[in-house]
């Protein structure tokens, strides 16, 4: 996961899950099959309700050890591939280079990236949003994917009604223990795109209630 080289406070917590040791980059490629299959399902459905001849150039980011990228490039889209953990970008750059891929891996500050504005037709944000309590955190986030993004950002995060996210609501109120995997709804998701310049294009249907993680994809108001 990224982090800003100047981090708030709520960002500093977050640091320690930058994939920047072997150790924990190869962890993070160890994830349970049926976990991982069920992310990539809602990856592909997100993907396939694109318009083909409007997405070429897709930017992962964060690209954690590169999952995301090496599946949308073995799709035929040309990749880049972002994020600040030295061993999850050396991964992905060799997952890519065994499939014969060609894509540019690179070390981005998610808040603050170098590319230009409007850049790339589609990004993905995978597994980031929620890692965020301050919602302007997730303002400034949402700002810098859309700023990079010509047509369609794909974002997931965790549904407020589920029942994972209301037993850690109810674990935080009984215990003071904060939660570290924070929920966002689709209405304020919404309005944090609007505020951009994006309107909901579609979701990846899935339960609110029995799945915390969920998929939406926002797109560009011509």
């Amino acid at each position: 996961m990224n982090s800003p080289t100047q981090p708030s406070s709520n960002r500093v917590l977050n640091y320690e899950r930058v994939k920047s040791d072997k150790h924990s980059a190869q962890l993070y490629t160890r994830r349970k099959p049926a976990k991982h299959k069920s992310e990539m399902k809602m990856v592909s459905q997100a993907v396939l309700m694109l318009p083909n001849d409007e997405v070429k150039t897709f930017l992962d980011v964060p690209c954690g050890v590169g999952r995301m990228s090496l599946w949308l490039g073995q799709k035929g889209f040309s990749i880049t591939a972002s994020d600040l953990g030295e061993a999850a970008l050396d991964l992905t750059k060799r997952s890519m280079s065994d499939a014969g891929i060609n894509a540019d891996v690179n070390s981005q500050n998610i808040f603050s990236m170098t590319y230009d504005d409007r850049s790339f037709d589609a990004t993905i944000c995978f597994r980031l949003l929620h890692h965020f309590s301050d919602q302007q955190n997730q303002t400034d986030l949402i700002a810098e994917l859309c700023r990079c993004t010509k047509k369609y950002v794909l974002i997931s995060y965790l549904s407020p009604y589920s029942y994972t996210s209301m037993r850690r609501k109810m674990r935080k109120l009984l215990t003071g223990k904060p939660v570290k995997q924070n929920p966002t709804s689709l209405r304020e998701l919404k309005s944090m795109f609007s505020a951009n310049g994006f309107e909901l294009f579609s979701t990846v249907k899935r339960s609110g209630l029995l799945h915390s993680l969920q998929l939406a994809t926002f797109a560009k108001i011509d």
